[in-house]
């Protein structure tokens, strides 16, 4: 790996200098072109050589306080220090404020070299011109070579252009089950739509909760209305809200809200649900009161130290059955939750711009050696210190095969994210018509994405 940036950096220079030097020909009399041929190339080259080896100090605005945060961050530092050691990395540690720090720096015109950033703040300062483009350097490094092919996206925008590079896959959303109460009850684990439908039915006929959603937040229920969808279309919520390439009033969209709706009908979720918080949920599930518990990836340390071999997850069976092999890899949240932006008031832009591209992914590569993330970014061959737990090794390793993922209602438009979690949580209550959430929620979403 260390060679590997030591290559790129080392072609990143030899191209430099290529350029340098061909920008040095010109009209001279003959009488002078030996002597420039010969002294001019060499004052150039030491000139370039002289400039690499220049110290340069960068300043980074980024988390730092818990030991998954500390530990990825150093491996990162120590990692591009080896392909960069004449950078100096000077940290400015972002406290935990929702970025009104961050806010504040950018207003003053004072942001650090680099900063870590949401999707939010990248479609925030990209319009308020407070972090530069890094499509040259993503290409220049091949960074998209190094990313897995379910995540490429998330170097870019809806206009193909990068301005900050992921530190993480980012989880997605994952369907959890208990082994032991389908086995204890007898109930077949499903594979498709109607066989998960039957198995809500049973379990809520036995007086076993089947689904504990804290719905207490927004998204969760915004998340599985998602989970649906993006069974009949790969896109999700994504591709409606963010990209603006479809319309909740697709089949697609249409079908998810229904089978979500007839699940909910049935039984799926408890009376108490809109009271429910995670650590309820979380209880609830891993002390065997509730069959299925939809959640994120980060999770799974948890869940597998709780439940060991009794809990697996379940690749989202809840389309018809012709069509739900097909959807099986497509998975629903990832997205876009974190990386790094080179600020436009930089005095080091383009060292800065390298050494973000690099650190971006190193880090992400120390959150899977020293905090055991389960989802790798890099194609980089990295193992976790601390061996996953079974369900979390398991996920690591098909994680490399997903098709796509979308993102958590977080990482979408804010004011269709409001409309998103007001509506879906009004189909689950069981008494909001399809038909009128469809309606209601493609004029709101109009409205909110003009």
């Amino acid at each position: 790996m260390n060679k590997m940036l030591n290559k790129v950096l080392s072609a990143a220079v030899a191209a430099t200098l290529t350029l340098s030097l061909a920008a040095c020909g010109g009209t001279a009399k003959p009488a002078e072109t030996a002597k420039d041929q010969t002294a001019a190339p060499a004052a150039e080259t030491k000139k370039e050589e002289a400039k690499k080896d220049e110290k340069v100090k960068l300043k980074i605005f980024s988390q730092y306080s818990l030991p998954e945060e500390k530990q990825p961050f150093d491996y990162a530092k120590e990692q591009v220090a080896k392909a960069m050691p004449n950078v100096e990395l000077e940290l400015d540690i972002e406290p935990q404020d929702d970025n009104a720090k961050l806010k504040t720096l950018a207003a003053s015109g004072d942001l650090p070299d680099i900063i870590r950033v949401t999707a939010g703040i990248v479609d925030l300062f990209k319009k308020s011109n407070n972090i530069i483009q890094l499509d040259q350097y993503v290409k220049e490094l091949k960074i998209e070579d190094r990313i897995r092919p379910a995540y490429k996206g998330l170097l870019w925008d809806s206009e193909k252009h990068c301005y900050a590079v992921p530190r993480t896959a980012s989880p997605t959303y994952i369907m959890y089950y208990n082994k032991e109460l389908f086995e204890k009850n007898n109930i077949k684990v499903p594979t498709n739509y109607d066989e998960f439908l039957a198995s809500i039915k049973a379990f809520s006929a036995k007086g076993i909760m089947p689904v504990s959603l804290f719905a207490k937040e927004a998204w969760p229920g915004v998340m599985l209305f998602d989970a649906f969808a993006t069974r009949y279309d790969a896109g999700g919520l994504m591709k409606v809200v963010n990209d603006k390439k479809g319309s909740i009033t697709e089949d697609a969209y249409k079908k998810a809200a229904s089978q979500l709706y007839e699940c909910v009908k049935a039984g799926m979720l408890s009376k108490a649900a809109y009271s429910t918080d995670y650590d309820t949920a979380f209880n609830q599930f891993t002390s065997g009161k509730c069959a299925y518990f939809f959640n994120g990836a980060w999770a799974l340390g948890p869940i597998g130290d709780k439940l060991g071999d009794k809990v697996d997850y379940l690749d989202f069976p809840l389309a018809d059955a012709a069509t739900v092999e097909a959807a099986k890899l497509n998975r629903p949240g990832g997205g876009f939750d974190g990386g790094y932006s080179v600020a436009a008031n930089s005095k080091n832009k383009d060292i800065a711009a390298k050494y973000a591209c690099l650190f971006a992914l190193e880090t992400a590569n120390g959150r899977v050696i020293k905090a055991s993330e389960a989802y790798p970014l890099t194609v980089d061959d990295v193992k976790p210190e601390k061996p996953y737990p079974a369900i979390a090794l398991k996920y690591a390793e098909e994680s490399k095969k997903f098709k796509s993922t979308t993102r958590f209602p977080w990482g979408l438009n804010e004011k269709a994210n409001v409309v998103l979690g007001e509506n879906v949580a009004k189909l689950l209550t069981g008494g909001y018509p399809v038909d009128k959430f469809i309606a209601d929620t493609d004029k709101a979403l109009q409205d909110a994405l003009k």
